[in-house]
């Protein structure tokens, strides 16, 4: 049926990594795929940034599969961007060139699997419940709050990763140690990172799970950066369930974050580290012409008085995907984000955008 086609492809496109995979070579023990998308992105943050970010890339990936006998196997996985003109905080051009995913796996059937590289982390094998949207990032849930992929935080594509994961019926168990790295800024430096997950899969369609990550900084600084002195530790705790099946998948999270989240509002203050709790909901419906309306709705509560931070932000998203084909979908979507406090009064502006991926 189309219907399953085009639900096969929103998890290989929206959810791993925009890009599907042709084999290139296979026999009894040996695997090879190429693959990839070239994306399109016009979008514009909020309504009282002057920029508008036109932004072409393409993503292109190597995936290494061998049988190694006695239920042993491995695999190795090369993901990269390459912006045609790469957007930046600034409104100006950013890197060009950008890792995606770079690992290595030892795979037992009844053991689990070792993965050593950067790599899709612990925290998001159970956070991606809430990695649906296209243009714009999910806010309570904080897999991008780091301002890149969730490398630093390793709360998304960690860097530096070591993991271990396992199955055993619907029963899925993680664990990740993460090893230095840079963040966003040349002043915090990542000193550890660790997480654990667990999540249940019922036949019926539905998934719960619930996540655990600690992340400890170094401050090349006598004063805080971003609101993180050196020493100090990032946490989240993040539990949700969602449901998938056929055309229809609902999903919710909540996270409760130490120093995980960003304050403040882009466009109109900075945006800063600061204890919050937060709600994430998500609905879509995949129509059998191939279009998927999908809402998104969150709110963040911050409550950290060591950084005299409080205030809430509620984020109201609204999407129309199609899907020209199982290898072309095109996107809209619009966002409004409405502040109470956070220093900056009652404030709400809108942003969104457009958004065209083909994989091949």
């Amino acid at each position: 049926m189309k219907l399953n086609i085009l639900a096969t492809t929103i998890a290989a496109i929206c959810l791993s990594s925009q890009a599907s995979a042709y084999t290139v070579y296979e026999d009894d023990m040996n695997k090879f795929d190429i693959g990839g998308a070239f994306v399109v992105d016009v979008f514009k943050p909020t309504s009282d940034m002057d920029a508008i970010f036109y932004t072409s890339r393409s993503t292109f990936n190597l995936g290494f599969e061998r049988d190694l006998g006695n239920d042993w196997s491995t695999d190795v996985k090369l993901e990269w961007d390459n912006f045609l003109n790469a957007p930046s905080s600034y409104g100006v051009n950013g890197d060009n060139f950008r890792n995606r995913l770079g690992y290595i796996s030892l795979n037992n059937e009844s053991l689990g699997s070792i993965r050593i590289g950067k790599q899709w982390s612990a925290y998001h094998d159970v956070a991606k419940y809430m990695d649906n949207l296209i243009i714009i990032d999910p806010d309570a849930t904080p897999i991008y709050s780091d301002g890149r992929d969730g490398g630093f935080l390793a709360t998304g594509r960690g860097d530096n990763l070591v993991a271990y994961r396992n199955t055993l019926g619907g029963l899925n168990l993680s664990a990740h140690y993460g090893f230095g790295s840079t963040s966003e800024t040349s002043d915090i430096d990542r000193d550890y990172n660790t997480a654990v997950a667990a999540s249940y899969d019922f036949e019926s369609g539905v998934s719960v799970g619930a996540t655990y990550l600690q992340n400890k900084v170094y401050v090349d600084n006598n004063a805080p950066v971003m609101n993180l002195k050196d020493g100090d530790t990032q946490d989240a705790i993040s539990a949700g369930a969602q449901y998938a099946q056929g055309p229809l998948k609902v999903a919710a999270m909540y996270t409760k974050g130490t120093k995980v989240h960003k304050a403040g509002l882009l466009g109109h203050s900075d945006l800063e580290y600061a204890d919050a709790n937060g709600i994430d909901v998500y609905a879509h419906y995949m129509f059998d012409i191939g279009l998927r309306p999908y809402a998104y709705y969150s709110n963040l509560d911050f409550d950290d008085s060591d950084v005299g931070v409080t205030g809430d932000r509620q984020v109201y998203a609204l999407g129309l995907t199609y899907h020209y084909s199982p290898k072309m979908m095109v996107t809209a979507e619009f966002k409004r984000n409405v502040v109470d406090d956070l220093a900056l009064g009652s404030v709400s502006d809108n942003g969104g955008g457009f958004n065209a991926i083909y994989a091949f």
